[in-house]
């Protein structure tokens, strides 16, 4: 209602994004009641995420490709919940600037494991990062969140960087995560 309601675009944009958060969390809340388990499929719930972006973040006209590659990924709900959040921040990311100018676009998951990380790489075949990227200040709420998370809930590390081929080639958000997580009593 208030983002029907608003008067700029910035704010309706806001709220969007907002809406998307909400809707990803509810994706795993919803799998989990489904599944009556404390296990989440990561690639299911990211193939629901692909497709909320799909619809609420892409014009009608535009084509939005998904792929997955690698071992199915078994998270506990806690893990799960934190990685769906990391995972829907990138898709609206590369949603909102990946393809700007293009009238379709390709957004995938590649998911490696050895024996004490899972390394996730999230990727779109975009236009890149601008060329002073790392230079800047990160300003984006979405990449700050997704640090936060990735960082200071799951133990792990994260990485933005374009493709190996160069700008125009699409990006990697890479992420390393511990199998063994941390526990927040332990501080």
């Amino acid at each position: 209602i208030q983002a029907r309601r608003a008067k700029t675009k910035e704010v309706k944009e806001a709220l969007q994004e907002s809406i998307n958060r909400i809707l990803s969390i509810s994706v795993v809340h919803e799998y989990l009641s489904q599944q009556g388990s404390e296990d989440i499929d990561v690639q299911e719930v990211m193939g629901h995420i692909f497709d909320l972006a799909a619809r609420n973040m892409t014009d009608k006209d535009f084509l939005i490709r998904t792929e997955f590659k690698g071992p199915r990924l078994i998270l506990p709900s806690k893990c799960a919940s934190s990685v769906a959040l990391v995972l829907n921040e990138l898709v609206l990311n590369a949603m909102e600037h990946a393809f700007v100018g293009r009238r379709s676009g390709l957004i995938g998951l590649a998911v490696q494991e050895d024996a004490d990380h899972w390394h996730l790489d999230f990727y779109d075949d975009g236009i890149g990062l601008p060329p002073d990227f790392g230079q800047q200040p990160r300003k984006s709420l979405g990449l700050t969140i997704v640090q936060t998370l990735v960082e200071g809930d799951l133990g792990g590390t994260f990485v933005i960087e374009n493709d190996a081929r160069g700008a125009g080639h699409g990006t990697h958000a890479r992420l390393r995560i511990p199998k063994v997580q941390p526990n927040p009593t332990d501080a």
